[in-house]
Order: C-alpha cells, then sequence, then structure tokens
C-alpha cells in the first residue's frame, strides 16, 4: 500500500517549509487542483457540460465545512501520475473508486475518512444531473453533512 503519493510529499513539504503561512493560498491551490481533476473524471467519461458540472461540484463542496487541503489527497489519488493515457483510465472510474474505497472505510470503522469521501460524494450527488450519472447512496451521512453545511452558514454569518 503506498502511503504517500508525490503530489502530497510535495505538498506537505512545502506547507513545512512555508511555516504554512499562505495556508488560504493552499486552499486555492487545492480547490484549483480540484476542479481541474474533477474535469478531467467528466472528460475522461466523455460526458457533455464537464465545466458546468465541475463549477457546481466546487460550489456545493464550498456549503460544507471544509478545507480542499485536506481532502487533497483524495482528490488528487488517480491524478498522480505524469501520464495522461494512465490518468485517463484511473480518473474515468474516480467516483465509483470512492465510493468503493468509502465502503471499505465503513467495514474498518474509520469514521474521518469515511465523513472525507462523502463530502466529494455528496458534492457528486448534487450535481450529476448536469451530465446524467448515477448518484451514490450516503444517507448514512446526511446528519453529519447537514451539520457541516450548518457550521460554514454560521461562520459565513459571523464575517
Amino acid at each position: 500500500m503506498k502511503l504517500f503519493n508525490y503530489n502530497s510529499i510535495i505538498l506537505a513539504t512545502t506547507l513545512s517549509l512555508t511555516g504554512c503561512c499562505f495556508c488560504s493560498d493552499t486552499d486555492t491551490i487545492a480547490r484549483d487542483l480540484t476542479y481541474d481533476n474533477v474535469v478531467i473524471y467528466c472528460e475522461s467519461n466523455h460526458y457533455a457540460f464537464c465545466e458546468v458540472y465541475a463549477q457546481c461540484f466546487l460550489d456545493v463542496f464550498d456549503q460544507l465545512n471544509v478545507y480542499p487541503s485536506n481532502l487533497y489527497g483524495l482528490i488528487n489519488l488517480p491524478f498522480t501520475n505524469s501520464l495522461s493515457r494512465y490518468k485517463k483510465v484511473s480518473a474515468k472510474n474516480f467516483m465509483d473508486n470512492l465510493y468503493s474505497r468509502l465502503k471499505e472505510e465503513e467495514k474498518i470503522n474509520r469514521e474521518v475518512i469515511s465523513l472525507d469521501v462523502s463530502y466529494l460524494l455528496y458534492s457528486h450527488n448534487q450535481c450529476s444531473s448536469i451530465i446524467g450519472v448515477k448518484q451514490y447512496d450516503i444517507s448514512h451521512y446526511y446528519p453529519k453533512i447537514e451539520k457541516s453545511i450548518e457550521r460554514k452558514r454560521k461562520k459565513m454569518n459571523k464575517k
């Protein structure tokens, strides 16, 4: 099992060298990478309206009380290899792979990772009609997702 991929190592090294003084920048970078990778997933499946889907995905994700950099490793897993053919092959089943990972993490009771994966699948489910794909059953996580959305709203109202 590969614990660290190259992108995670580069991100961790960058954060440690900067002393995390640019943490908002890392969230912006992670957000941009998320957008790019969601577009790659969509285009590798030859769906229409990929940019609209990716923007919807980010808009929904932004409603959650989660920092994109926290999920960087999850969203970037299939996109780490530099060979474009590999990227397209692995990206094609990205959402199916995320759902499989969610089920595996549930079996070994790793709730934190399961919740992180559910945030990504929630964003996908909310936007899936744009590209006409199936939704995944994450109903077990809806109470925690709703709490996350509520925490984000409260944060935004305080500003």
